[in-house]
This record gives structure tokens, sequence and C-alpha cells, in this order.
């Protein structure tokens, strides 16, 4: 007779995923002040060497042209993920670290179900249940990204609806610029639960 696995059981305190998402986008900002911190200071520097070596006024045209053009070497791919993650409309906000909540009347069965084949529909991973509220699950490095990893739980909520809340981030930490992807993933498992409506 083989035994029924046991399902893990629900903690005491889960981890506040509002809280962790919030974490995120401060290391979030950090990493995107340092970056372009440290491009500009670069740039800056190059620029005043041009500067000294070529002298004149053609000499600091050339120097502003340098750090002009260190600045878009992030403003330019700044611009482009932002306008990507425009078109990815939905109840997740936008960020890297996309999080975002509906309420729903559907039986847990059915928004499980939705669940699971929106995150195979976006081709994660099988999803791994840390509770019996909440499941994890990944999708691998590409050539595009470091990997995603997108958190969904569900909660009885006040008044007998269910609170379906989806948290997608960058597997790596310091991953800020991403073209709008997790904004994506969360949207794309929160609008294929069956009578969703998002939360404010």
């Amino acid at each position: 007779m083989t035994a029924t696995p046991v399902p893990p059981p629900v903690p005491l305190n889960p981890p506040d995923l509002r809280q962790a998402h919030e974490k995120q986008v401060r290391q979030f900002r950090i990493g995107r002040l340092a970056a372009v911190g440290v491009l500009g200071v670069f740039g800056l520097l190059l620029g005043l060497v041009v500067w000294a070596g070529t002298g004149g006024a053609s000499g600091l045209a050339l120097g502003v042209l340098v750090l002009v053009g260190f600045l878009l070497l992030l403003a330019v791919p700044m611009a482009i993920s932002a306008a990507k993650e425009g078109k990815h409309e939905g109840p997740a906000g936008k960020g890297p670290s996309a999080f975002g909540q509906v309420v729903t009347s559907a039986p847990p069965d059915q928004v499980w179900n939705a669940v699971y084949a929106a995150l195979a529909a976006e081709k994660f991973g099988p999803p791994r249940v840390t509770d019996p509220q909440t499941v994890v699950s990944t999708r691998s490095l590409s050539m595009a990204s470091w990997g995603e990893t997108v958190t969904v739980r569900i909660q009885s909520g006040h008044d007998g609806r269910g609170l379906v809340t989806a948290w997608s981030r960058p597997a790596y930490p310091l991953q800020w610029l991403d073209y709008g992807r997790n904004r994506r993933y969360a949207n794309a498992v929160l609008t294929a639960i069956p009578g969703a409506s998002p939360v404010a």
C-alpha cells in the first residue's frame, strides 16, 4: 500500500507577498540609480579626458557627445522597456516586480486550474506547492533573461470570495530592466481567473 502524500501545513504566519514585493521594488530602485550613476560618472570622466586631449570648443563638444552617448546606453533600453511594459495592461502594477490581486466567486479547483493553465501557457515550469494556499513557478534562463519567478496565493476573503495574488519578478535580484515580462506574466495569471475583479 502506497502512502498518500500529505500537503504541507498552512504556515501560522505565511510570508506577506505585498511586503516582499515592496522590498524587491526598493532593491530595483537602488540598482537602477546605481547603474545610472556609475554610467553617468564614467561617461563624464571619459568626456573630460576627450576634452582635455582634444582641447578647445571642438574638444568640449566631443566630450559632451561622449557623455550623452553613455547616458543613452541606459536611456534607450529603459524607454523600450517602459513602452513594452505599457502594452501589458491588467491588475498587476508596472515594474520588474509586478504585483496584483483579484477577487473571484469561482470555486478553488476552477481557480487553481486556471492558474496552472496560465503558467503553462507562459512556459513556466511545474508549480511547486509551498503551502495549500501558495504555489511558486519559475521560467528558466534564456538569451533575454536570467529567468523569472511567479508566486500565486489563493485565500478566502472577508466577503466569502477568493482573493488571488500573483507576484512575478526576475530570478536575478538585480535585473531591474525586464522589458515588461513580469507584468505580462502576473497579468496572464490574474486575467485567466474566472469572474475576476481587480482589487484596488
